[in-house]
């Protein structure tokens, strides 16, 4: 958070008027496309595989440099790729990451333990948060993540985790909200909070390309997302802790508020500073602005590995001009993160999710729209 709020300033010129082009200080690396779940609300597993090597991917980081203060490390489904620890670890020596995030269906438990263990010991000085895929409850969770026995496998992923004793590891649930569980979501949502996790993560499906699931229909109304998130929300504004859990979870109350406006209004609520504050690495090195419409602003391989060479291209500047243009509106997490944190407005409701007591109703109600 503190690299995103250093450089807050520079990056709003640079949403303003292009200039100056700093590199993005959050990076999704999509490690691969594959992935052994079948879920109702992502294809991406239909995607052609043409993955970097872990070497490849140090040329990626070592160009990367300093800049990352947070990294994703997605998929398809990470832990897939057998090598995940060595590509994160070299991008832990090369860019001495704040934040290390892995989501994962976890249903290779003695993998993912493995790992994490591994990273956890590796990563000193870095938060490694792990947040463990959950839908729904026992069978339903099965059908819609397509997968036998994905319940139990992930639940006991997720509790062998939780035993591991790490100071700097953050273990999680992440829940997708869609039209195919968005009546039973705050059942579904109390009972997995219920298991303990460290943060508790929800968001809504999207019909993205990436996920090659445009068309589908999977994306829940603007009634039902607010009728799903509503219960959740008054949990989190109950919670309290320290740590990156009390942060990340003041992010996410303001968080809810924008995903819900944008879903409503099918606009950008706030300015979004993807290709600006964040970027995605998709596996062949294609770099995209925005993993939500996935255009290539160029791949790593024809620049031999220069990221810098791709981020000032015309491409690039072209897709923030779109961008900022507002020729599009999604509620992805991710980009939406450090786009509040760009923006003072949003910045202060977070501030004030951080102070003890509830936050007045006039920080938890609307979104202001900023020029």
């Amino acid at each position: 958070m503190i690299g995103v709020l250093l450089r807050a300033p520079a990056y709003r010129l640079m949403h303003a008027v292009g200039w100056p082009r700093l590199r993005p200080v959050n990076v999704t690396i999509s490690t691969t496309f594959r992935c052994n779940s079948r879920c109702l609300t992502c294809n991406v597993y239909e995607r052609p595989v043409d993955e970097l090597s872990a070497a490849e991917w140090d040329r990626v980081f070592r160009s990367l440099g300093r800049s990352v203060s947070w990294f994703t490390f997605s998929g398809g489904e990470p832990f897939l790729r057998k090598d995940l620890p060595e590509i994160v670890e070299s991008a832990y020596r090369r860019c001495r990451p704040k934040v290390i995030n892995i989501p994962t269906n976890a249903t290779f438990p003695d993998r993912v333990v493995g790992a994490v263990e591994r990273l956890a010991a590796t990563l000193r000085g870095t938060s490694l948060v792990i947040n463990v895929s959950l839908d729904a409850i026992g069978e339903r969770n099965d059908v819609l993540r397509g997968t036998r026995n994905d319940y139990r496998l992930a639940t006991e992923t997720f509790r062998r985790l939780k035993a591991i004793r790490a100071e700097n590891l953050v273990v999680g649930i992440h829940s997708v909200v869609s039209r195919h569980n968005v009546g039973e979501f705050p059942a579904i949502a109390e009972h997995l909070m219920a298991l303990g996790p460290d943060q508790f993560i929800a968001e809504p499906a999207e019909e993205r390309l990436e996920l090659q699931t445009l068309g589908t229909g999977i994306t829940p109304t603007p009634d039902q997302f607010d009728a799903a998130m509503e219960p959740l929300e008054r949990r989190l504004r109950e919670r309290r802790g320290s740590g990156l859990p009390t942060l990340t979870r003041a992010i996410r109350l303001v968080y809810y508020r924008l995903a819900r406006e944008t879903l409503r209004r099918k606009e950008q609520v706030i300015p979004c500073y993807a290709a600006i504050s964040s970027a995605h690495v998709a596996p062949n090195g294609d770099v995209w602005g925005c993993c939500t419409k996935a255009i290539p602003l160029g791949n790593l391989r024809a620049t031999d590995f220069d990221f810098d060479v791709i981020w000032r291209s015309e491409a690039a500047r072209k897709e923030r001009l779109s961008i900022k243009r507002k020729e599009c509106a999604c509620p992805l997490a991710n980009a939406a993160y450090t786009s509040m944190l760009c923006h003072p407005g949003s910045l202060a409701r977070v501030a004030l999710h951080l102070l003890p007591g509830t936050p007045p109703a006039s920080a938890e109600t609307g979104m202001a729209v900023a020029e």
